[in-house]
């Protein structure tokens, strides 16, 4: 039999069809060597003298061995047509397919997610809800090496890649090419545990390599990301969906990284709902803190951020909401709230004289939405008060991470190009957290850096720190960009960030967000209103 375990099992019900057709035709074939001999022998008895020749005791033996010599003949070569067909429906089928088992020819580079997937569910049910895990590979920068080599030369390291990781992986591993540049392996009865570990090691596996594109030796790593259930997920496109979110995750930290999903929380499919029913009752409301001069103390600017209240009054900040919106893919309507809140209370504190600055940040799934950033900067334009304030006057500041606008820095500053174009400025958030190039310093519009909290802590106890915290200021102050410190939290990170020339601070030693619900239900007045 060809398949002779579990994990093989279904992929052999779609030959069972075939068996009675080369069962029939070996003995079809093998009938017929039996009669051509048979016919033989009857001509010979039909000519002349061929009575006393066929008596002949030698004559009888001679026509048994060519009815059995012929007959067995043509019976080995059924069975050789019968394999040859065999074994080339079982390579189609996994062509098709997109498996490898234990690490046997890579599969087709374009092989049917889709028919994977069935693959998977029927493994799934047959296995009585055993647990299982996912990983998914990604190969680092592989669309810059497919535009630097050709698409020829990354096609053959797609397969060389697909190989290495095929052979880090145990017998009981299903894999197939999942997208571009990623592989999706399922391996039963594993845990996230031992999943995060058999990616570690397939990561370190491939990087020994070694692989070549154009005649040149070529260091390639991977990213993973992991899920498994039941212990992160109820079913397989929810583990999907998790190794893929955990595979972003890994990505945003950098090359070469594994990052497991988290166990999965009971009330997720209920926090989704309730951010639904916040944004739906328009119950996400920004939480302005205080952004102040430290050299004077003095307030200059404030930053929004974003909560929820539930119907019965409790608060939930960012931190407890927002990774079920990015699951949810609800992060941009939070966005939107948040800036239209924004455009406000900039109409209202600008009529009282209050021209602060107003930080807002924009998230990576914003920035998809071009269109919406578009209707932002028509509305700010569009309202008496706020379109007088342009240029330098003009208050609002688009905050976007390093990692989000690093991603793809061109496209970034295409989507924010309306937002600047009517004087928004653009300010760089959790500056040094890993990301850190300072050539985008040189030609994007950049006027505000925000420190991250870790290196001024880090300035507590570590020179190095401080080295790194003085030159970041020093590019600065050269470039003519304001820096801010982030998480102030007592007198102690005030003094290292004031010392070392730090223009602005936030955090709660300054003043902790406060809660403003009463612009959010009020629209921007436009012209003609």
């Amino acid at each position: 039999m060809w398949a002779t375990n579990a994990r093989q099992r279904p992929l052999l019900k779609a030959y069972q069809p075939l068996a009675p057709a080369f069962a029939g035709a070996l003995a079809a074939l093998a009938g017929l060597g039996f009669a051509l001999a048979a016919h033989i022998m009857r001509m010979g008895a039909d000519g002349p003298g061929a009575r006393a020749l066929l008596a002949a005791p030698w004559i009888d033996l001679l026509g048994a061995k060519i009815a059995f010599w012929y007959g067995l003949a043509i019976q080995a070569s059924a069975v050789v047509i019968g394999g040859s067909l065999a074994v080339w429906r079982w390579r189609v089928l996994r062509r098709r397919v997109g498996l490898l088992v234990g690490g046997d020819a890579l599969p087709a580079p374009h092989a049917p997610r889709a028919t994977f997937l069935r693959t998977l569910e029927r493994l799934i049910a047959s296995a009585d809800d055993r647990p299982y895990s996912l990983v998914l590979f990604d190969i680092d920068g592989f669309r810059i090496l497919n535009d630097r080599h050709g698409a020829e030369a990354a096609d053959a390291l797609l397969a060389d890649v697909g190989r290495q990781l095929a052979s880090a992986l145990p017998r009981s591993a299903h894999m197939a090419r999942f997208g571009s540049d990623e592989y999706l392996v399922f391996v039963p009865d594993m845990g996230i545990g031992e999943a995060f570990l058999l990616a570690r090691a397939a990561l370190d596996h491939v990087a020994r390599g070694p692989f070549g594109m154009s005649g040149r030796p070529l260091g390639v790593t991977l990213t993973a990301g992991t899920a498994s259930f039941p212990e992160t997920s109820h079913s397989l496109r929810d583990a999907i969906s998790q190794a893929t979110s955990a595979l972003q995750e890994a990505k945003d930290r950098g090359r070469d990284t594994v990052i497991a999903a988290r166990p999965n929380k009971i009330g997720l499919c209920r926090l989704g709902a309730e951010v639904e029913s916040a944004l739906s009752d328009r119950r996400v409301y920004a939480a302005y803190q205080p952004i102040v001069n430290l050299q004077t103390g003095q307030p200059i600017a404030e930053e929004g951020l974003a909560r929820i209240v539930l119907p019965h009054g409790q608060v939930l900040g960012a931190d407890q909401f927002m990774g079920a919106a990015t699951d949810l893919r609800l992060v941009s309507r939070i966005d939107q709230a948040l800036i239209e809140q924004a455009l406000e209370r900039c109409r209202v504190q600008s009529l009282q004289g209050d021209r602060r600055l107003r930080f807002i940040n924009v998230s990576a799934a914003l920035l998809q939405e071009r269109q919406l950033l578009a209707q932002v900067a028509s509305a700010f334009s569009g309202c008496d008060v706020l379109g007088e304030l342009t240029g330098s006057r003009n208050p609002l500041v688009i905050e976007i991470t390093e990692r989000e606008l690093l991603r793809d820095p061109a496209a970034a500053l295409h989507a924010l190009q309306p937002l600047l174009d009517i004087g928004a400025r653009l300010a760089i958030d959790d500056f040094g957290s890993g990301y850190s190039s300072f050539l985008y310093l040189t030609t994007l519009p950049i006027s505000f850096l925000k420190i991250e909290m870790e290196l001024l802590k880090a300035a507590r106890t570590s020179e190095r720190a401080r080295s790194i915290l003085k030159g970041i200021q020093g590019i600065a102050k050269d470039l003519s960009i304001l820096t801010i410190a982030e998480g102030i939290e007592d007198e102690e990170l005030a003094g290292i960030a004031r010392d070392h020339g730090v223009d602005w601070a936030q955090g709660f030693y300054f003043g902790r967000p406060a809660l403003e619900m009463a612009a959010a239900r009020m629209p921007v007045t436009s012209r003609g209103e």
